[in-house]
């Protein structure tokens, strides 16, 4: 099973404000693209709905909700954890949000993909309050910072201890 978690987040843990990013680093999305090419992204509804609604391109995107009835055009639907863990069995699974996606797949995960900015932002979504402690930096790059990319920030992976 390979199930990997991928988000950017400010010095407070801020993922989120009015369903979009708080901050615009060009270079993150490109690097959010990287990672996420050809793979399986699973996402809660309101990640989904931030996208208008379309499929990322090249991904088999996964869209997690408890509505029974819930369709999208070019997304399969799920809605439970334990359908995202059988998909998780035949691919590598990208899971990118929001925040209660991220809490439920937490203990399931063997791989963190986080961009820390070094930056606070105002924002209405955290990151959830999990336990830090069973997961170990196993690489770290400094992001480029220039006139369309303002803010330090860096790609940290974390794996499982």
């Amino acid at each position: 099973m390979s199930i990997s978690m991928i988000w950017a987040m400010d010095e407070n843990g801020t993922i989120g404000r009015d369903n979009a990013l708080p901050w615009r680093l060009p270079r993150d999305m490109a690097f959010f693209k990287e990672q996420t090419l050809n793979k399986t992204v699973l996402m809660g509804r309101k990640t989904w709905e931030s996208f208008g609604g379309k499929s990322l391109p090249q991904r088999n995107n996964i869209i997690l909700t408890r509505d029974p009835h819930y369709a999208a055009a070019g997304a399969g639907v799920i809605h439970s954890l334990e359908e995202g863990l059988r998909l998780a069995e035949q691919e590598q699974l990208m899971i990118i949000g929001g925040a209660e996606i991220y809490k439920l797949f937490w203990s399931h995960a063997d791989q963190l993909i986080v961009t820390r900015i070094e930056e606070v932002f105002a924002g209405d979504t955290v990151f959830p309050a999990l336990d830090w402690s069973g997961w170990k930096i196993v690489r770290e790059i400094p992001g480029i910072t220039d006139e369309k990319n303002p803010y330090r920030y860096r790609f940290v992976y974390y794996e499982r201890v």
